[in-house]
């Protein structure tokens, strides 16, 4: 069969669903992951696989299960040259994107938990500590977040689900808040001399990042984990 025949297999209107992978074709029409021929809302059957499968966390061996069966060996034919394959390569190698994402993260926990050792203990070598924290956990977004770009318009071709809209938003209030955040506190010096008006924004704030953080990265979980 060839990649154009592959390509009217796509699962809509009573069709099976096929996809390539590695030269392969393989059935997906039976797989709860490929209902109607559609994947996490972004990968349609009739295409072939083979980079996404490769980047995916759970490879190869997920043609092996999940009532996929094997049709047989892709024929030979002219491929249209991808613009992004390279870039696409080159990223599956670096994955920074899931590298990044754990900074902002496990600073701003941290931060978090020192601010809240400061309110029980009145030590401010706590607060200083979630100070410092805010700084570099908001800088760390940046980069999280133009990586997180790039993986989405590599890898998914910059498709707008409820998924991504959900991590684009929420983000953007992450920034937000951490930026008003840190001008609060780095406007406070020392941090006892906020009012305590100023005190309940600024506590209340840096506590808020931690359910939009989390939020982020249970819909990012959600991409590489469909239910």
């Amino acid at each position: 069969m060839k990649r154009s025949e592959v390509k009217e297999y796509n699962g809509q209107k009573g069709k099976p669903a096929y996809i390539i992978f590695d030269n392969k074709i393989y059935d997906v029409t039976d797989s709860k992951l490929w209902k109607d021929g559609v994947h996490m809302n972004r990968h349609k059957a009739g295409e072939d696989m083979t980079d996404f499968i490769s980047m995916a966390p759970h490879g190869e061996n997920l043609l092996e299960r999940d009532n996929i069966r094997f049709i047989g060996n892709l024929e030979e034919d002219k491929q249209k040259e991808d613009k992004k394959l390279k870039y696409r390569r080159l990223y599956s190698k670096f994955h920074p994107h899931p590298i990044f994402i754990h900074f902002p993260m496990g600073i701003l926990y941290f931060g978090a938990f020192m601010l809240l050792l400061y309110l029980f203990t009145g030590n401010i070598s706590f607060e200083s500590a979630s100070y410092y924290a805010l700084i570099v956990g908001t800088v760390s977004i940046f980069p999280t977040v133009i990586t997180g770009f790039i993986s989405w318009w590599l890898n998914y071709g910059m498709t707008m689900t409820n998924v991504f809209r959900n991590k684009i938003v929420f983000s953007s209030i992450l920034i937000v808040i951490s930026l008003i955040l840190v001008i609060i506190r780095s406007y406070y010096l020392p941090p006892q001399s906020m009012n305590q008006l100023v005190k309940i924004i600024y506590i209340g704030g840096y506590f808020l990042c931690i359910p939009v953080l989390s939020f982020v990265a249970y819909n990012g979980g959600k991409i590489t984990w469909p239910s």
